[in-house]
């Protein structure tokens, strides 16, 4: 199958959890739900009008954090605008929010970095984003939206996209997977093979799918084993797609 490979960069990120209330945490890697809202409006599409099309039955997304990364916690003033005027902050009730933000190991020098691997069954889909990635020269790539890396302050850029080969294959308890791993596919993490990279692993409960009205769905949820510092993880899994350049990665569902 054609897998369109890209890099989301940027220097800070921030994907809220979607239950936080008061205090804004964050997911540590863009969930699948984000990725597809960041492929769409690339695409120029309107906003909430492309769930069903990127469902998890249309389209696989994958995902890896090629930085290591670490959380830190800010407090944002967050203002209450209900009309242009209100931009300027002189509006009551602003809000001290404490915010979680994904940065780099270092903040000065270093960039978060997340690859991310898509497949969608309508060819045309595939053809427009792969022309749209593999622009050549200085542009934002987009047709739409300027891309953020979450919440609209997180500016970030799309680099290196280019299509790939990858071929499904089913169950292996050798392997070393490039890109997070859903619990329910995963066999055992082989802590034996860690050798002397360093390992930070974290499970996290992800939004994966929303229906036409934002709801999330039954399937909408899924469980993700992920390592912060960015090496692939040896393990053995139950499915997972083979790629041409010898990475292997898995879907997120």
């Amino acid at each position: 199958m054609k897998i369109i490979s890209f890099h989301l960069r940027g220097k800070m990120a921030h994907f809220r959890r979607y239950y936080a209330n008061s205090s804004a945490l964050s997911y540590s890697i863009p969930p699948r739900t984000t990725l597809i809202g960041i492929v769409a409006g690339l695409l120029g599409w309107e906003r909430d009008k492309y769930y069903e099309i990127f469902s998890l039955n249309s389209c696989k997304v994958a995902v890896a954090s090629c930085a290591p990364v670490k959380k830190c916690m800010q407090k944002l003033n967050l203002l209450m605008i209900k009309k242009a005027g209100d931009l300027n902050g002189s509006a009551e009730h602003h809000s001290q929010t404490a915010t979680e933000l994904i940065i780099p190991q270092n903040i000065r020098t270093g960039i978060i970095d997340y690859q991310v691997w898509l497949h969608h069954r309508d060819n045309k889909i595939m053809d427009m984003l792969g022309k749209l990635l593999q622009l050549e020269g200085r542009g934002y790539k987009s047709l739409g939206i300027s891309l953020a890396l979450g919440t609209v302050f997180n500016l970030g850029w799309v680099d290196d996209g280019c299509i790939i080969e990858g071929v499904e294959k089913e169950k292996s308890n050798d392997l070393s997977i490039a890109s997070v791993i859903p619990v329910k596919k995963l066999i055992g993490i082989q802590t034996e093979r860690m050798g002397a990279d360093e390992y930070r692993l974290v499970k996290e409960e992800i939004p994966l799918e929303f229906d036409s009205q934002r709801h999330i769905t039954e399937r909408g949820l899924g469980n993700m084993m992920i390592n912060l510092n960015s090496s692939p993880i040896p393990a053995g899994v139950e499915s997972y797609v083979q790629l041409e350049n010898g990475k292997c990665i898995m879907w997120m569902e």
